[in-house]
């Protein structure tokens, strides 16, 4: 169904795509709306609609290290854990990660995303992004019986009922989801108000990203390629690696003048009339524009690029959702299925066929979220006395002159959270299976609670190597690298171990496996943390939404600065984290992109 190549190279569109993912995918459909204007994505990845491995969900992480569907990432050796290179996965076909992520399907909180509009970023703010989202969703409401047995409670003022990508809450969730959640309640935390409302503090069940008739996933692809695929004015090619966008310059603004790029192992060019897109995701999207001469010189010169445009931000802010687990495993006395159940080669040829009448345990989604303060899993004496030690540092990095661009006013928020306890630094998953380090043992079963940060005072970087663009880039996340990071980590590991002693979810697991008994002392958690923590795969950051003198890359009508029409929609934008899975975000970006260049919103003079 995709584009040949004749049908794009040497030819000129409105509009160029780089990247067509979960938001190059929404942008491009939505610009292809207009008849008059046409629209070319040059994905490097390879079509896989209707693939098994893709729409049957409950394979979640199968996809991970097959180069069929996945960029083999890692980042170079982190030296605050322990010199590992962390594996960072990303979707490698038409629809980017979100054909092969875990499906869940959350909003950030209203004052998360009112903080990019604080960074300078007028119209960036809820209400813009929940209106945004309703446009791209169609969400189909649980039966009564499910509702109510699985715990899904929804506003549906939250939610969109005729968009293209498709919401529902999961058909089947694990016996250790309800459990978990009751002993939460016992410990005193709250059920969240109005999760994917811009309220998700506190505990509660998610929706999912699956066409509730068909029982697949609704992704992207299918979502705005598929029943876009035959306009005359939108075109998709697959396979196709961007090398760089040739420019030229008037009057010091640069000009996208065409995109290079690679089919078959030749190389070719399509020219642009109006914008080229940037949507190559956080990790590449940086090393795009590395690569077409728009960076920090120094970068650019150590590799031998000409400095189209000076611009130190590029590659920068980088920031993520760290995670580590607590894995229990289950007594087979109970009779409980997990995914671990799914190893049995037997009981998946049995699922699949169940799942063809819409049926059975391949139904499955990740249910259970927890978002909360720090001063909930610890004291609130340790949580001010963690958040005053970190306002320190930061003031004296200040008075140094050694605090980057930007980054007080993104701290500033930050402390701010932290102080007035607002939650959603810490974040618990009730995973239905094993999850983390090591390999499970066939015929065991296990859950798994995963515990995230989602705003860690870390900064990384993602920078070009190599002139050659299928080089990786070099992904450094500086994990740990703020004491409060792993202090944080620590509380978070200390708490959900204390959750696990309390009934009923007591009752329902055998044993600890990790850490295992043996780690009782913090010092013994932070070892554990460093020899485990891994990424949720939310990068955010790498082409900052911020003034130009805080180190920003792009203004608030998403265009590169000094640059007349190259613009960037995918989270590399994002200034600042949110405590969310980034999947929601990421399409509201591409919505919000679109509306931005065909003038529907207004743009930031």
């Amino acid at each position: 169904m995709s584009a040949t190549i004749d049908e794009i190279a040497g030819k000129a569109f409105d509009y160029v795509v780089i990247g067509g993912g979960t938001a190059g995918l929404t942008v491009a459909a939505r610009l292809a709306e207009d008849p008059l204007i046409t629209v070319a994505v040059l994905e490097a990845g390879s079509e896989r609609l209707g693939d098994p491995a893709i729409d049957i969900p409950a394979q979640i992480g199968k996809h991970i290290g097959d180069p069929k569907y996945a960029w083999d990432f890692q980042t170079v050796p982190q030296e605050h854990a322990n010199g590992r290179k962390i594996p960072w996965a990303r979707g490698k076909v038409l629809g980017g990660t979100s054909a092969i992520n875990f499906y869940c399907w959350d909003n950030p909180p209203k004052r998360d995303i009112d903080a990019w509009e604080k960074l300078g970023n007028p119209g960036w703010n809820w209400e813009r992004f929940s209106k945004s989202l309703k446009k791209t969703v169609s969400f189909t409401a649980p039966n009564d019986e499910d509702a109510a047995r699985h715990r899904q409670v929804f506003n549906p003022d939250a939610h969109g009922t005729s968009g293209p990508l498709k919401t529902t809450f999961p058909a089947v969730i694990v016996a250790g989801d309800v459990p978990f959640q009751d002993t939460l309640l016992n410990a005193g935390i709250k059920v969240a108000k109005d999760p994917l409302n811009g309220d998700p503090i506190g505990t509660w069940m998610s929706a999912v990203t699956l066409d509730a008739k068909t029982q697949k996933r609704s992704y992207s692809a299918t979502a705005f390629y598929e029943p876009n695929a035959d306009k005359p004015n939108f075109r998709v090619l697959c396979d196709a690696l961007v090398h760089h966008i040739i420019t030229g310059s008037n009057d010091n603004i640069v000009e996208a003048k065409a995109v290079e790029f690679e089919y078959e192992g030749a190389t070719y060019t399509v020219s642009v009339k109006k914008d080229v897109v940037l949507c190559a995701g956080a990790l590449k999207s940086p090393q795009v524009l590395e690569l077409s001469g728009i960076g920090d010189k120094q970068i650019l010169d150590s590799l031998g690029i000409q400095t189209v445009l000076d611009l130190p931000g590029v590659g920068s802010n980088l920031q993520e959702h760290i995670c580590t687990a607590v894995v229990f495993e289950l007594d087979p006395e109970l009779g409980h299925k997990t995914l671990d159940s799914l190893a049995d080669k037997d009981y998946m040829t049995a699922q699949l066929a169940l799942h063809a009448e819409n049926k059975g345990f391949l139904r499955l989604g990740i249910s259970g979220f927890t978002f909360l303060p720090l001063s909930t899993v610890t004291s609130p004496e340790r949580a001010l006395e963690l958040v005053a030690r970190q306002r320190k540092i930061i003031e004296e990095r200040e008075n140094a002159g050694t605090l980057s661009p930007g980054l007080k006013e993104q701290y500033e928020l930050q402390l701010g959270k932290y102080e007035r306890h607002e939650g959603g630094e810490c974040e618990l998953i009730c995973f239905p299976g094993y999850f983390g380090s090591g390999t499970p043992e066939i015929g065991k079963l296990y859950i798994t609670i995963i515990l995230s940060l989602n705003h860690l005072y870390g900064r990384g970087t993602i920078h070009a190597t190599s002139k050659d663009p299928r080089v990786q880039p070099d992904i450094d996340p500086h994990y740990f690298e703020e004491k409060i990071d792993l202090d944080v980590m620590v509380e978070t590991m200390k708490f959900s171990r204390q959750l696990s002693e309390l009934e009923p979810f007591k009752s329902f697991y055998a044993k600890e496996l990790f850490p295992g008994p043996s780690y009782t002392t913090d010092e013994e958690l932070r070892e554990y943390a460093k020899a485990t923590v891994g990424t949720l795969f939310h990068t955010v950051g790498t082409l900052s939404m911020l003034p130009r003198a805080l180190n920003g890359v792009v203004d608030p009508n998403l265009r590169v600065y000094g640059t007349k029409n190259i613009r960037v929609a995918d989270l590399s934008i994002a200034p600042l984290h949110i405590a969310a899975h980034t999947q929601s975000t990421a399409y509201a970006i591409g919505e919000q992109a679109a509306d931005i260049i065909l003038g529907r919103i207004p743009e930031v003079k």
